[in-house]
Formats: C-alpha cells, sequence, structure tokens
C-alpha cells in the first residue's frame, strides 16, 4: 500500500491515459533521450546491468534501457502509470519489473544504477528518498537524475495547470522543492546522502528537451566503493 495522498495517485492515474506521452517532453523526444543516455549507462555500469527507474510513470527511462538489453525494474505510485508502461513494454516486445511503491521505499537492491526523471521535486522527504536509493546501489553503482525547476515551468496547458495545482494544492505544503530544483541543489543533495563524483551531464543535451524547462539538468553520480 502507498501513503502517498489520494489526490496525487488520482491526478497521475487520470494523466496516465489522457495524452501524457503525447507531450512534448515525452515520446516527441523518446530517440533524444535514447542517443544521450544509452551510452552513458553503458559506458558507466555494462551491459545488461540490474537498473531501477524510480518514478517511471508510463515508462520513459525504463523502455529506453530495456531496449538496451538491461534488466529493469520501474516503480511508481501510480498504477494508472504504470499499466499504460506495461502495455507499452508489451507492444514494444520488452521486458521490465513494474511495481507500485513510493520513491522513498525502493525495491530491495542491488541496482547497478538508479535512474530518476522529473521526480525529486514532488517528494515530501527528497534527502530521504536520495539515502535509500544510495542503500539499494551496488559500491560504485550509478545515479542518474534528471529534473527542473517545474513549479516555474511554462509547460502544459491551462486544463492541465489547474488540475495539477488541485490535485496538489494541500500536498504541496509540505514539499521543501515544490518549486523544483537546478544542478547545484541537486548536487548538495546527493553529496549529503553520501554519494560521490557527482557530475554534471547536461551538456550532452544540445538543447532542453522540453518547451520549457527552467534549470533543466541531467547529473550523475556514484555511490562510494
Amino acid at each position: 500500500m502507498t501513503a502517498a495522498p489520494r489526490s496525487v495517485v488520482s491526478y497521475w492515474n487520470g494523466r496516465a491515459r489522457a495524452g501524457y506521452d503525447a507531450q512534448p517532453g515525452q515520446d516527441p523526444v523518446r530517440d533524444v533521450w535514447s542517443a544521450r543516455i544509452t551510452p552513458l549507462i553503458a559506458d558507466a555500469v555494462g551491459a545488461r546491468a540490474r537498473i531501477l527507474d524510480i518514478g517511471c510513470g508510463t515508462g520513459f527511462l525504463a523502455r529506453i534501457l530495456a531496449a538496451a538489453g538491461h534488466r529493469v525494474t520501474g516503480q511508481d505510485v501510480s498504477p494508472g502509470m504504470l499499466e499504460v508502461a506495461a502495455e507499452r513494454a508489451a507492444e514494444e516486445h520488452l521486458r521490465a519489473d513494474w511495481r507500485v511503491g513510493e520513491a522513498e521505499r525502493p525495491p530491495e537492491g542491488p541496482f547497478d544504477a538508479v535512474v530518476t526523471r522529473n521526480v525529486l521535486w514532488t517528494l515530501p522527504a527528497p534527502d530521504r528518498a536520495v539515502r535509500r536509493w544510495l542503500d539499494v546501489l551496488r559500491p560504485g553503482g550509478l545515479l542518474l537524475v534528471s529534473d527542473g525547476r517545474w513549479g516555474v515551468a511554462e509547460v502544459g496547458d491551462d486544463v492541465v495547470r489547474r488540475r495539477f495545482d488541485d490535485s496538489y494544492a494541500e500536498a504541496s505544503a509540505a514539499l521543501p522543492l515544490s518549486e523544483g530544483l537546478d544542478f547545484t541543489t541537486c548536487a548538495a543533495l546527493v553529496e549529503r546522502a553520501g554519494l560521490v563524483d557527482v557530475t554534471d551531464r547536461t551538456a550532452l543535451f544540445d538543447r532542453v528537451p522540453y518547451p520549457s524547462a527552467p534549470g533543466f539538468f541531467l547529473l550523475t553520480a556514484r555511490a562510494p566503493r
């Protein structure tokens, strides 16, 4: 069972089949992400790595990594998102393990890599979450984080924004990163958790892969050996 507010889970369940993957930051840029993330992961942890995608949604990163031959577990708080992820993976003849769960409660490791995209800013306890991700990484394992200042981003139509505001009205009061975060904030967070070799990978993208994402970044770090 998840302790996430019902309104939050309901919001993501409702969006899963409401054009979510057709957004400019989803399927339209999937090849862009694949071309940059796939070699980065391969160089960092090798082939057929065991990878956990936290807050996987409809499986954007999970399916990219499964297509590259990795053993992927996708976890999300929304059963509706995971249903779509499983369906799309099946359509693409990909295998992954899909699990319902909160970001702060990852499945048992060890994993060679933990990846997460646009999730940290939505968490009530981001420091605790990152410490738990470190706990399930093998020594020397990779953490990959992409995020941005989504609280001030000009993304999505007015209806989506209103639904988001309504769903998160109560929950957002308890979110320390409700306005989002940039690389500097994220780097400090992962270093506090005990990760090392924090590196800014944002330059892998020659353009921001979203219509408007202030502070967009891609960060990697390592579990201590």
